[in-house]
């Protein structure tokens, strides 16, 4: 008895499908990147109520029975504990999400592959942009304003005792240089499309343009060709009564036999 052919095992459609391997892999190191710096300043919100909690307090939980200090750390636990199994099952949606906010479907990203050096090139334009921009801005900083910065610091580090403060700002400072980079490549993705939308417009236009020219010409008679030849190119169509080759190539480019 012959054996079947082996089939290959069918999958049903993938969410992530519209989107390359690397579209994916990005779209999830944002998402991490913003789940870690979120924890950081969650644990910073932690560690600064902890810290600022009444000594009063901590005594009275330590005269609390066991049984109850076990309980109100195995609360907290536990409820950290179904954050985490959120956030993984959230993981995948959240994943989906990025991408969809950070790239553009594959199937309009196919549309432009033609211009794909442009897309680059408008990529380093905005990193230049980027750059001139910050220059201008630690060029505009006058000595006044980096003194008072100094001298904040400086009061941070000798007044500011509480080490969750210090991890809630570190966190914040993570979340906002995580943010620059974010709309940066968001605006890099989404702004070149706008850019290449209005190229593929005006490429349109000139294609309709062209065949409503190429019909225009079909309908002109030898004379009238001749005379759309001499004003098109400022060449002669003839000479010593024979069609020149640019006469030629021209009729033929636009469909005229």
């Amino acid at each position: 008895m012959a054996r079947k052919a082996r089939s290959a095992p069918s999958r049903g459609y993938d969410p992530f499908d519209p989107f390359t391997t690397w579209d994916v892999r990005i779209a999830r190191l944002f998402y991490y990147a913003f789940v870690i710096a979120s924890t950081v300043i969650a644990l910073g919100i932690w560690v600064t109520i902890i810290a600022a909690i009444d000594p009063e307090i901590w005594r009275l939980y330590l005269e609390l029975d066991l049984g109850y200090q076990i309980a109100i750390v195995g609360g907290i636990i536990t409820a950290h504990l179904i954050l985490i199994v959120l956030f993984y099952a959230l993981f995948r949606g959240g994943s989906l999400r990025m991408c969809r906010v950070l790239y553009k479907n594959r199937v309009v990203a196919e549309k432009y592959e033609d211009h794909t050096l442009l897309r680059w090139l408008m990529g380093v334009t905005l990193l230049g942009v980027y750059v001139t921009v910050i220059a201008l801005i630690i060029g505009l900083l006058t000595q006044d304003f980096v003194k008072w910065w100094v001298d904040t610091w400086t009061w941070m580090v000798e007044n500011i005792k509480n080490p969750g403060i210090w991890i809630l700002l570190a966190g914040i400072d993570i979340m906002l240089v995580i943010l620059f980079f974010f709309f940066m490549f968001v605006l890099w993705n989404h702004g070149v499309y706008l850019i290449l939308r209005q190229i593929k417009k005006i490429e349109e236009e000139e294609e309709i343009d062209e065949e409503i020219k190429k019909d225009k010409l079909q309908k002109l008679s030898e004379e009238e060709l001749q005379q759309a030849y001499r004003d098109d190119t400022g060449r002669i169509p003839m000479y010593r009564g024979r069609e020149t080759k640019g006469y030629q190539k021209w009729k033929k480019d636009h469909g005229i036999k």
